[in-house]
Formats: C-alpha cells, sequence, structure tokens
C-alpha cells in the first residue's frame, strides 16, 4: 500500500521540500508518496494534531465530502510554515526538509503530542493561499 503524503500539496508546489518524498505522477496529477514508513506516521500524526486545532476554527468537521479543499491545504502550508517559525523564530515561505523540521521539533518539544498546537491556529487560519492563473 502507498503512503500517500498528507503534505503533498506543499510538496507539489515546491513550497516545501522533503527528502522522503517522491512524487508519483498519475492520470489525475502528481501525488506525493513517502519512502520512509517512521517518516510517513509521523507526518500522519502531524497532520491529524494540526487538524484538530484548525478545524474548529473553519467551523468544519473532519468530513472530506464536505470540508472545502482549501481548508486542507491552510492546514497543510500554514501548519508547515508555523511550525517551521517555532523552530527558526522568522516567518517564512518556504520549508527545507519537513522531515528535518520535524526532528528539530522533537528535539526542542521532546515528542509531536508536546507541540503548542494553539500557537499555530494563526498561520493556519490566517495564510494565504495562492491563485491559480486562468487558463486561455
Amino acid at each position: 500500500m502507498e503512503q500517500i503524503c498528507p503534505f503533498g500539496s506543499t510538496l507539489v508546489t515546491e513550497t516545501c521540500r522533503c527528502v522522503h518524498a517522491d512524487q508519483v505522477v498519475r492520470r489525475g496529477g502528481a501525488e506525493i508518496v513517502c519512502q520512509a514508513e517512521t517518516a510517513y506516521v509521523r507526518c500522519t500524526e502531524l497532520f491529524q494534531h494540526l487538524k484538530n486545532v484548525a478545524l474548529p476554527e473553519f467551523e468544519v468537521e473532519d468530513d472530506l465530502t464536505t470540508m472545502p479543499h482549501s481548508v486542507l491545504q491552510k492546514i497543510q502550508f500554514g501548519g508547515l510554515l508555523g511550525l517551521q517559525q517555532l523552530i527558526t523564530g522568522q516567518v517564512t515561505d518556504t520549508v527545507a526538509d519537513i522531515a528535518d523540521l520535524l526532528d528539530a521539533l522533537e528535539s526542542k518539544y521532546g515528542t509531536l503530542e508536546e507541540l503548542p498546537y494553539n500557537d499555530l491556529v494563526s498561520s493556519i487560519t490566517e495564510y494565504k493561499l495562492k491563485r491559480r492563473r486562468g487558463r486561455g
């Protein structure tokens, strides 16, 4: 079974990179597959924590059939960039390596469960998605 990266949108747009990511092109577009089971488990756990704090702010349920795709993207982009700011103290618009970022977070906070997720809500809700350019 392929391990689809929970932060795939950030990797496809090259806002973030990850040493474990492998891009797979399919009929519907590109997907990012994680090549390391431990990294996949960590990122999936992190993404779940980010959703738990962000979804109430967007007033949506964790239901893929009703949740706007933009909410998931804001959680991915705003969450990772907010975490990057926790480590560096600076606002940036890229993450050099998600795996390195998670290592740094665990070194600083102990475990992913101990991260100050509530401090990330504003970086998630205020993240401005890039507009797509029209075709034609």
